[in-house]
């Protein structure tokens, strides 16, 4: 896949989703939403990873109820995890595989149930590992949002799945990626604004090149406190390790 097909995906997954919109043109700008994560993750083999990434949404509503969102994030890494970017195994940072997505919500296809679609293209910019994947990404997504207000203080149920496909890599001894990542994601509204989510962040991810799995649980608490801001603490731990990524 080169970049002019790229560049058709790209356009045929726009087109398709804006062959719904009764009249793209007017969109209405949404809030845009910036977000500051911090990470910290301890691999195999006693080394670590800070992460900081800087996280954009740009929405656009449409009169009939579907929605486009515009995401892009960037990672900045400081790791001493060695490879071919870090042969000594020293402290060091640079920038990691920055992505842009594509998301189209539908209108409401039965009460309180959304689908929601995606398209992701990841960058090479991390270059080799430990910072990046040394090659460009596609990543199709799909999955959907059931909402149940009258469950507890209430319950919201949004799997999702995205297919990683890797070409065009830049070192000869790079494997493309061939992969899932699936998020059964679960959110419980809990009391004083506060939330309790199941796999927001990391997810489950299934390698095809090997046929094996990495299964971590994941939870993630969140406190809003007040209409555009909010803070959430949460961690991963590594259960099913076969195909392994982190240990927390």
């Amino acid at each position: 896949m080169k970049a002019p097909l790229i560049r058709t995906v790209a356009a045929l997954a726009a087109a398709a989703a804006l062959s719904g919109l009764s009249d793209p043109a007017r969109a209405q700008l949404g809030t845009i939403r910036f977000d500051n994560w911090a990470y910290y993750q301890q691999n195999y083999g006693d080394t670590s990873r800070w992460q900081y990434r800087a996280r954009f949404f740009v929405p656009y509503a449409f009169g009939n109820g579907w929605t486009f969102t515009q995401r892009l994030d960037v990672p900045l890494c400081y790791t001493d995890a060695s490879g071919p970017a870090n042969q000594d195994g020293g402290w060091k940072g640079r920038f990691s595989d920055i992505f842009v997505e594509e998301i189209f919500d539908t209108p409401e296809v039965a009460k309180n149930v959304r689908l929601r679609g995606s398209l992701r293209l990841v960058m090479p910019t991390g270059g080799e590992s430990p910072f990046g994947s040394d090659q460009w990404q596609i990543a199709p997504g799909f999955g959907g949002n059931w909402r149940f207000p009258d469950v507890g203080r209430g319950v919201t149920i949004a799997p999702y799945a995205r297919y990683f496909y890797g070409f065009s890599e830049g070192s000869p001894d790079v494997t493309t990626k061939r992969s899932w990542n699936i998020f059964p994601e679960v959110t419980f509204a809990l009391r004083e604004k506060w939330s309790l989510s199941l796999y927001p962040e990391q997810g489950i991810s299934y390698n095809i090149r090997s046929g094996k799995w990495f299964v971590p649980v994941e939870a993630m608490f969140t406190k809003r406190v007040a209409k555009s801001w909010e803070y959430s603490v949460g961690g991963a731990y590594a259960l099913v390790e076969d195909d392994r990524s982190y240990r927390w």
